[in-house]
């Protein structure tokens, strides 16, 4: 693990960069009303990093869904686009991590679960797309969060160790993903971590982004 500045950043969209929860719950709620079935069980944490295709293919099974995976995928990010550039807003102090980071030269990475189309929309409404040199989507892997497959990409697209980069997470699926690719792992938890299990190659908890600026190399 870094114990050392950083030279590579890698972050998470959802929760971690993106303050988007209350838009994904309004689209999940939605999406389930009109599918008529309700929520599947095991908490946000059973399911918050894994991929669309992961969650759409064990709701599919668990209620015996006519649609495909594929239809299911498409149908609820229709929803979500309707407000999710719009209503998503960025995490408190997530501005001032990526202009650091792009002032001392550090490798940015968003590696998420979610489709391209959304980063992207995201990070462009924000005026952040320029503060990153990579995006990895569900749509560039084939297994996704917990698997560190996602994560394992960013490392090979930024030409870093996984000594040299640290990575911000939300949810203890992609927390497992960053720490089984190597990389010295923060928890972005504004609320607190009371309820966040024990994950070897966690570094620590923090309540706003900057937090992390002193850890990059200056």
């Amino acid at each position: 693990m870094a114990t050392t500045p950083a030279r590579g950043l890698f972050l998470d969209l959802d929760g971690t960069l993106a303050d988007s929860m209350r838009v994904m719950t309004a689209a999940t709620d939605l999406f389930l009303s009109e599918l008529g079935v309700e929520r599947m069980g095991g908490g946000p944490h059973r399911w918050a990093g894994r991929t669309p295709y992961d969650i759409m293919g064990a709701l599919k099974e668990h209620h015996g869904l006519e649609p495909s995976v594929q239809d299911l995928v498409e149908r609820y990010y229709r929803l979500v686009d309707q407000t999710y550039t719009a209503q998503a807003t960025v995490m408190p102090g997530g501005r001032k991590l990526l202009t650091a980071a792009a002032q001392r030269g550090v490798f940015t990475a968003v590696v998420t679960s979610t489709l391209r189309s959304v980063a992207e929309g995201f990070l462009a409404h924000q005026g952040l797309r320029e503060l990153v040199q990579a995006v990895v989507t569900v749509e560039d892997i084939t297994r996704g969060k917990p698997d560190p497959e996602p994560y394992l990409l960013a490392l090979r697209i930024s030409g870093l160790e996984a000594g040299e980069v640290l990575a911000v997470e939300d949810a203890p699926m992609g927390a497992m993903a960053s720490t089984g690719a190597g990389l010295a792992t923060w928890i972005m938890a504004p609320k607190g971590a009371e309820s966040f299990p024990r994950i070897d190659g966690v570094a620590g908890f923090i309540s706003s982004l900057d937090q992390l600026i002193p850890r990059l190399i200056s």
